[in-house]
């Protein structure tokens, strides 16, 4: 079980290499997938429950998190590549 693993994450990672060369466009489309399946989420659990409102207001609170960690490693992506490409000042 784990050689079967071992092997989906070694060809999961030769596929994703071309994407993580470019970590900005990488973390964009992790950004989008994340609020895709966020979105298809609170949809179907919506289509499950059709009178509660609670079960999609947990869903939805329970997943955020995962929605602010896509939105935060794009955010810190595209500052840290903002903040390499400044010149760095010298105060004498």
């Amino acid at each position: 079980m784990n050689a079967i693993i071992r092997s989906v994450a070694q060809v999961t990672d030769k596929a994703l290499m071309p994407l993580k060369a470019q970590p900005a466009l990488y973390r964009a489309l992790q950004l989008v997938f994340v609020l895709a399946a966020y979105a298809a989420g609170v949809y179907l659990v919506d289509l499950a429950t059709p009178e509660a409102r609670i079960p999609v207001i947990l869903f939805a609170v329970y997943f955020m998190p995962a929605v602010l960690r896509a939105w935060l490693q794009l955010y810190w992506q595209l500052r840290g590549d903002v903040r390499a490409s400044k010149p760095k000042r010298h105060l004498a």
